[in-house]
């Protein structure tokens, strides 16, 4: 499926990262690439484990695999290597700016600052208390 595998050119530069494989009573392990490729598709589609596709092996050889990488650093190796070599191709500076008031980046409120809504509440029941 379009957009849901790595490039090749992305698998030259993931592949040294990969654990070597594991050959055994049941055979080699499942293929590295579409490890990758099922780590895109979970990543994607934000679906869970069980959700994914049966062309990228059992859900359950995927999970354990990563969770087992996980715990031997290799998507931290592999972060620090493409992190040290950003393709500048999609680079893109936004110079977007929002002013915001002083509260909204956790600054305390001042003890008489009221929301607006507050003060248009307090305001209204002033006044039906004065027709009274």
């Amino acid at each position: 499926m379009e957009g849901e595998v790595l490039r090749d050119d992305q698998w030259e530069t993931v592949k040294p990262f990969v654990p070597g494989g594991r050959k055994g009573k049941r055979g080699p392990r499942s293929d590295g690439r579409r490890f990758f490729d099922a780590l895109l598709w979970l990543a994607r589609s934000g679906g869970r484990w069980r959700d994914l596709p049966e062309r990228f092996g059992p859900y359950q050889t995927a999970k354990r695999r990563y969770y087992r990488w996980i715990g031997m650093g290799v998507f931290d190796r592999l972060f620090d290597a493409v992190a040290s070599q950003p393709d500048l191709e999609w680079l893109a500076i936004d110079a977007t700016v929002i002013r915001a008031q002083a509260q909204a980046a956790g600054a305390p409120r001042k003890r008489g600052d009221l929301k607006p809504r507050l003060l248009v509440a307090r305001a209204a029941a002033s006044a039906q208390n004065s027709t009274l």
